[in-house]
Parts: structure tokens; C-alpha cells; sequence
């Protein structure tokens, strides 16, 4: 059989870089020029949000009345707190936003952005193990309980655990392998210091700072910020407000539940395509359906808004 000439295939190599060096070269400049364009606009209108070249005009919701009127008929019940942030134009409701609950797995997202800070200094590995003790057993939520004590997990798997699974064994050897003063960066960071001083309530506005803080990627990077997001994202459990949500909707979001108090809480961003929004709804002395059916109401008043809203 004949080879194929020699010269022929460095030419054909020679043409196939060429096409894929214009190639690169022209999404080089059409990238420049996108980003020449954003930076000029700014400085031609210094007073303007910066990044409001990033979003489409009508993705732009500012007026959300007609959902705080749906949301108005709880207002003055402090058994239910709900705070609703549309993320690409700060636009907000907080109702009852005085009212505090126990957060109960809740606490489970500054336990693990404590965890990714640590990583992220380089003082530990996604890849480390911790021990399993048995004063870390609990089998509330998860299953990691069941598991032999002296058995170990790589720091990864633990905050995936206790993030998707709500695992609370998995959240308590976080927690005892961490110092307090890091778990309170996390705090102080979020503005909800007083969180300790205050018999451990939180209401749902100041809960939310947690999520705010993850899609703004403000305390830890973008890295970081992204696994914790993924990992709340792959969560099973289709209770309370994702019950509301279609399911091709992706959510990110953390449960909190504490049967014995009557406390049952959501808190996560609804990624709506182009239209993101920060929902947390607290429910308390109520039974447990009746608190799932409460949030799948708030949940789809806020979907079924956000989805179709069209400017008049």
C-alpha cells in the first residue's frame, strides 16, 4: 500500500492550524470588542450598574407588587416567614421578616462554607479524611450513622453528605474537626453574628444571606462557591417548596426540619433560564402536610410570576 505523500499532510496540517488559529483569532476579537463595548458603556455612564450589559432587558424585573400582594395574607402571622429576592435586580419582599425560627439543618450551609474556606486557604484537601466517632452518630437525617465507628470520609464526600443527603452525622464531624472562630468568620462575613447571642434563631431575610453569598460568590471563590451551589442542587428530597418547582427547573436549596419543634423550613435559588431568584419560606406550629402545602403555594406563585412575567 502507498503511503500518502509527505508533503501533502503538511500541507493539510499546515491548513488545519491555520483554520483554527482565524478561528481563535475571531473569537478572540469578537470577545475584545464585547468587552472594549461593556467598558466603554461604563465609562460613558458612570452612575449605571456596570453589568447591566450582562442581562437582557426583560429579564430586568423590577416591579414584583402583584407577588407581594399574594404574599400580603401572611403578613402579621409570625408562625410563617417568607423572603423572596429576584437576584438580577435586587428586587425584594420580606414578610414577617422579624419573626425568628431554630434553623435546624440549615445551619449545615456555614458549617460546609467554613470547611470550602479551609480548602480554599490550602489548609485542607477535598481529598483528607476525618474519623467517624461515635459521638457523631445521628440518625435524624442520613445514613452515615449506620456506619462503623473509626470508619473514614474524605472532607468532598462529607460536604456532599451533609449538604444533599441533610446528613447530620456527616455535619457533626465537619463541625467538631472545625475551630468555632471559623464557623463565625462565616457569620460575621454574612452580617448574622448575632445568630449566637440570640438562643440560635434566625429569621428567613437574614437566613438568605448564606445563598446571596454563594450565588455572589462573596466569601468564598468561584470555585468553591460553585461546588457548594452543585451539591445543593443534587439534593432527592422534592418536599416543600421544590413540590412547587417543575422539575426541569434546577434548584438549589437546603431543608430544615425539626418535627419536635413544629419548624419547617426552604432556602435556595430557583435558577428560572436568565431569571434567578433567592427564595426561603419558615414555617412554624403547624403540622408537617400542612406546611408542604404552604410552600408549594409560595413556591408556585413565585415560579409561575418570575416565568411569565412580560412588561406591559
Amino acid at each position: 500500500m502507498e503511503r500518502p505523500n509527505k508533503k501533502i499532510l503538511i500541507i493539510i496540517t499546515c491548513a488545519l492550524v491555520l483554520s483554527l488559529a482565524a478561528n481563535f483569532f475571531g473569537l478572540f476579537l469578537y470577545f475584545s470588542a464585547d468587552k472594549q463595548n461593556k467598558l466603554s458603556s461604563a465609562a460613558k455612564y458612570p452612575l449605571l450598574n456596570p453589568t447591566r450589559g450582562l442581562v437582557n432587558k426583560e429579564d430586568l424585573i423590577v416591579n414584583i407588587q402583584p407577588l407581594r400582594d399574594e404574599f400580603n395574607k401572611f403578613e402579621g402571622n409570625n408562625n410563617v416567614s417568607i423572603y423572596f429576592e429576584y437576584l438580577n435586580t435586587g428586587a425584594n419582599i420580606s414578610v414577617n421578616k422579624d419573626a425568628e425560627f431554630w434553623p435546624a439543618s440549615l445551619l449545615k450551609v456555614p458549617v460546609t462554607m467554613a470547611a470550602a474556606k479551609k480548602i480554599e486557604l490550602g489548609q485542607w484537601r477535598w481529598d483528607n479524611k476525618l474519623v467517624l466517632m461515635s459521638g457523631d452518630k445521628d440518625e435524624k437525617f442520613g445514613t452515615l450513622y449506620k456506619q462503623p465507628t473509626g470508619s473514614t470520609y474524605t472532607i468532598e464526600e462529607l460536604v456532599r453528605r451533609a449538604l444533599a443527603d441533610s446528613d447530620n452525622t456527616a455535619n457533626f464531624i465537619l463541625v467538631r474537626n472545625l475551630e468555632l472562630r471559623e464557623i463565625e468568620d462565616v457569620y460575621d462575613h454574612l452580617g448574622t453574628s448575632e445568630f449566637f447571642s440570640k438562643a440560635g434563631n434566625i429569621g428567613a431575610k437574614k437566613y438568605s444571606a448564606n445563598f446571596r453569598a454563594l450565588y455572589n460568590s462573596s466569601y468564598l471563590s468561584e470555585e468553591y462557591s460553585q461546588k457548594l451551589l452543585d451539591d445543593l442542587s443534587q439534593t432527592e428530597f422534592d418536599e416543600y417548596l421544590k413540590s412547587g418547582l417543575p422539575e426541569s427547573i434546577t434548584f438549589a436549596h437546603k431543608i430544615g426540619v425539626a418535627d419536635d419543634r413544629k419548624v419547617y423550613m426552604d432556602s435556595g435559588i430557583v435558577y428560572v433560564p436568565n431569571r434567578p431568584y433567592l427564595l426561603t419560606v419558615m414555617v412554624s406550629g403547624k403540622e408537617k402536610k400542612e406546611a408542604e402545602n404552604l410552600m408549594k403555594i409560595i413556591a408556585e406563585q413565585s415560579f409561575n410570576y418570575v416565568n411569565s412575567y412580560k412588561e406591559n
